[in-house]
């Protein structure tokens, strides 16, 4: 059997492809502009905040019931409305710790500390 050079190029190519995928990570989905599309409130379900770094601009990116994205100027009066909607009905609000990141719709919590509280203290 001869293995043809197409093949092993071929071959070659995907390797190498796969590889800059593993060392790189995955593509980011960034807003690259703000939209001017307004929808109403009521079909505004979650959002997440993009900072600026590896995405070029800074925005919130909402989701809707339809799951359509609609990124905003994080700074618009109905991009803040939005969001305080979206925090109202998640039962939250930017003022109150519980552990979340302000302001973000994330579900990671801090970790509690497993040490005991009435351990006696050691003195050095």
């Amino acid at each position: 059997m001869r293995f043809s050079p197409v093949i092993a190029a071929l071959l070659c190519f995907t390797t190498c492809m796969s590889m800059a995928h593993a060392t790189n990570g995955p593509v980011v989905s960034c807003c690259l502009r703000w939209s001017i599309t307004r929808v109403r409130l009521e079909l505004i379900v979650d959002y997440t905040n993009q900072s600026e770094g590896i995405c070029p601009i800074r925005a919130v990116v909402f989701q809707t019931k339809s799951g359509k994205t609609i990124c905003s100027d994080p700074n618009s009066g109905w991009a803040e409305r939005a969001i305080q909607k979206v925090d109202k009905e998640k039962g939250k609000t930017t003022t109150q710790k519980t552990g979340l990141i302000e302001g973000s719709t994330s579900n990671i919590t801090q970790a509690a500390s497993t040490a005991p509280t009435n351990a006696p203290l050691k003195q050095c």
